[in-house]
């Protein structure tokens, strides 16, 4: 919840989403500028960058006004033991899938089964970032984390924008993609609404 000139306004989708989306736009500028000198610690952080914009769907399309409270609660003890209640990816998909934008839960879900297992391994340095350490890191396995993590990064900038048309999202994905396809993965359809709900 927030404080406005001593009034307390009632949490919406809108504001938690808009600072979901500023932090894992912020996670995948760290990302960004880690990779060329220290590309364990740079990998790592494409995985909040992923969990942050799966919430900011999450809370804009299908958290309770209850889970929205806990979410922007002030920082207390006691706020921070009920946060912990808030569901996690796999919970947070099966609603998208339930009551989300059409096709936004099978396009997060299959980002997640393609990146899950390398991620948690750079996440708990496991074997992915100690073999990489011994190694080197290849460059092509370098090319994929940035052109995920900037997909991530459009996805993230089309949540947060107000886009009341699918057409006009889908118009500026492809747009993006036509400029920056070399940096990016291949398109996929984006078959859901990215207006407010």
């Amino acid at each position: 919840m927030r404080l406005d000139a001593g009034v307390l306004r009632r949490p919406t989708p809108r504001s938690a989403a808009q600072g979901l989306c500023a932090i894992s736009l912020h996670h995948g500028q760290a990302m960004l500028s880690l990779l060329p000198t220290l590309p364990a610690s740079s990998i790592a952080l494409v995985r909040p960058q992923y969990e942050s914009l799966v919430r900011a769907v999450w809370a804009m399309h299908a958290a309770t006004d209850a889970q929205l409270q806990r979410l922007l609660a002030l920082l207390t003890i006691e706020s921070q033991q009920a946060a912990k209640k808030l569901p996690g990816v796999p919970a947070m998909l099966a609603k998208l899938e339930a009551s989300g934008p059409r096709g936004a839960a099978a396009l997060l879900g299959r980002a997640r089964e393609r990146l899950n297992d390398g991620l948690n391994s750079f996440v708990h340095g496991g074997i992915h970032p100690f073999a990489s350490h011994q190694a080197g890191y290849p460059i092509g396995l370098l090319m994929e984390v940035l052109k995920n993590s900037n997909a991530m990064g459009m996805l993230t900038l089309l949540v947060s924008s107000v886009l009341p048309q699918q057409r006009e999202a889908v118009a500026l994905v492809q747009a993006l993609d036509a400029e920056f396809g070399d940096v990016l993965p291949t398109l996929e359809p984006l078959p859901f609404s990215t207006g407010t709900p």
